[in-house]
């Protein structure tokens, strides 16, 4: 299916929505004629986002909400169905970043990413699985990252987080088939966003917007896990494929974190150029 067939007239609730790839997928719902319920923490960030919207008047909300409070993640998903008379999509987006060495690790920052990366995505399931029970169905759509397919180093807490919201995706996908409420994850490689602001991305990155369109083609097609960039699909496909490439690549990453920054190899590129992945390109 098409993903203007089928996203357009629905209601879709993005979080984490003021930036990023929340932001590049509420544009591209806008544009294939969804109605958008943005939601995020920053409201000076989201006031912005939407008026960068402005063509899309009526078809998109802000709202102000902090994934780590049920109850604000619940009247989000409440006001969103009853305002646009049903909630169809549903994407628990909002997210932080963690690379740490795991002695630097204290047991508030583990509470602080648990309760946005996985809390925060358990809140947004927990809303809207009534809803869509009540109505016949829905699309949820759980973003997670390629930290959620293998294991990085220097990661462990990000790890942790996004290996949860795959498992749970994946549980809850064959799960709920039946109730007619869909379930996919998005696994993401480097995607240009705020973070590469101070650092230059590597080669591989995407835009955003190229992430969004892979992202909302993955659902209209109602994939289970969609990655991008294309290239970590296939690093994704010959970990599982070849374990022996995986693990040469996991290595080099941890091997890369723990020289110093004045001699940075990309694992990424090595791994590509020795492994099954660059000759079949």
């Amino acid at each position: 299916m098409s993903i203007e067939d089928y996203f357009r007239g629905k209601g879709c609730v993005v979080t984490g929505a003021a930036s990023g790839i929340g932001y590049a997928v509420s544009e591209a719902l806008l544009n294939v004629g969804a109605t958008v319920f943005m939601a995020d923490k920053d409201t000076k960030m989201l006031v912005s986002a939407v008026e960068q919207l402005s063509a899309h008047a009526g078809r998109v909300h802000p709202m102000t909400v902090d994934v780590t409070n049920r109850e604000q993640v619940q009247q989000l998903i409440q006001d969103a169905a009853s305002s646009h008379g049903r909630l169809d999509v549903l994407f628990n987006n909002a997210g932080i970043g963690c690379a740490k060495a795991f002695a630097e690790v204290t047991l508030d920052l583990w509470r602080r990413i648990i309760d946005i990366n996985l809390w925060g995505v358990i809140y947004g399931i927990n809303a809207a699985f009534p809803i869509m029970l009540r109505q016949g169905g829905g699309h949820i759509v759980n973003t997670a990252s390629m930290a959620g397919l293998m294991p990085f180093a220097y990661e462990a807490l990000y790890v942790t987080t996004k290996y949860a919201v795959v498992g749970l995706s994946e549980s809850l996908r064959y799960e709920l088939e039946e109730d007619g409420i869909l379930l996919s994850v998005i696994c993401p490689g480097p995607v240009i966003s705020r973070i590469w602001e101070e650092l230059q991305p590597p080669s591989y990155a995407i835009s955003a917007e190229e992430a969004a369109r892979t992202v909302l083609a993955g659902v209209a097609n109602k994939e289970g896990i969609i990655v991008v960039p294309e290239i970590f699909r296939a690093i994704w496909l010959e970990h599982y494929k070849s374990p022996e490439y995986g693990e040469t690549f996991l290595r080099d990453v941890a091997r890369q974190r723990r020289r110093p920054y004045d001699t940075p190899i990309d694992p990424v590129k090595a791994w590509l150029e020795s492994s099954n992945v660059a000759r079949q390109r």
